[in-house]
């Protein structure tokens, strides 16, 4: 899941896929979906812009991947 958001922010927003994994952090499988429809979530640091640029493309993965397996 990370690797699919890391590419999709680095294709889209530009920056190094080294620089966009740094901000988007890990991958934290829930063990009940607590967030609506999905199994899991992240805790991004970055800048506002950043913040919101990654919160766009989480929106896209969680639609087309609400659960993770591990």
């Amino acid at each position: 899941m990370r690797d699919i958001l890391v590419e999709i922010l680095a294709g889209a927003a530009g920056g190094t896929r080294e620089e966009w994994a740094a901000v988007v952090g890990e991958i934290e499988k829930l063990p009940l979906p607590v967030i609506v429809g999905s199994n899991w979530m992240i805790n991004p640091k970055g800048t506002n812009s950043q913040l919101e640029t990654v919160r766009a493309a989480e929106l896209i993965v969680r639609a087309e991947h609400p659960f993770v397996a591990h």
